[in-house]
């Protein structure tokens, strides 16, 4: 079975790169843009736990310093002419979506009820968690609501795509809405990879 080339994602250079934006990775180039790889068998495989934990932990390095947009974990090209061809053929949409993630990261924002409030509460304190979610949103350059749900734990939750300079900012604010609604529990996690946020199209 050959080598082929496993993508993690393609990332946005900006002239400061030394070759390499993850350990035990490669880069496939076209122009500004690279594809984040490393050799793997061509074949589909089911990724394993150890996969999966690779493949975020790589996105989650690139992105502390570039725009990226994910691959669906396991992603496998036949060989890196294929790949270059792939990039080619895509450049600018992709290009596109780089330029407006550059400068951003992810915040993932859930909010839930209390532990000690009954399940049909949850309808009841929708409204104040969309509040909340408005209020955030004002903070963000977008959002992208993930999950609601009335009658269970998780009233709400959505992802924001934050200027990186900015996350101070947001934070606080996060802290600020959930001391305002003491009824809530109101979590924020990240910065994340713009996983909500882009979609990298391998039908083409």
């Amino acid at each position: 079975m050959s080598d082929g080339v496993l993508v993690y994602g393609v990332a946005l250079l900006d002239g400061t790169e030394n070759g390499v934006l993850a350990p035990e990775t490669t880069l496939v180039t076209v122009r500004d843009l690279a594809a984040v790889t490393a050799s793997a068998p061509y074949q589909r495989i089911a990724p394993t736990e150890s996969d999966l934990e690779r493949h975020a932990a790589v996105l989650e390095g690139v992105a502390s310093r570039h725009a990226i947009a994910p691959a669906p974990v396991g992603t496998v090209f036949r060989d890196r002419a294929a790949l270059t061809r792939w990039l080619e053929l895509h450049y600018h949409a992709l290009h596109e979506s780089l330029s407006y993630l550059d400068g951003r990261v992810v915040a993932r924002v859930h909010i839930v009820k209390r532990d000690a409030q009954p399940a049909e509460t949850g309808t009841a304190l929708a409204a104040p968690a969309a509040e909340i979610m408005k209020a955030l949103r004002t903070q963000a350059a977008a959002m992208v609501t993930l999950k609601t749900e009335h009658l269970t734990g998780i009233v709400l939750s959505a992802a924001f795509l934050v200027e990186r300079d900015k996350w101070g900012v947001f934070s606080s604010a996060v802290g600020t809405n959930a001391r305002a609604h003491e009824d809530l529990d109101v979590r924020m996690t990240g910065p994340w990879p713009p996983y909500d946020f882009v979609k990298l199209d391998l039908g083409g």
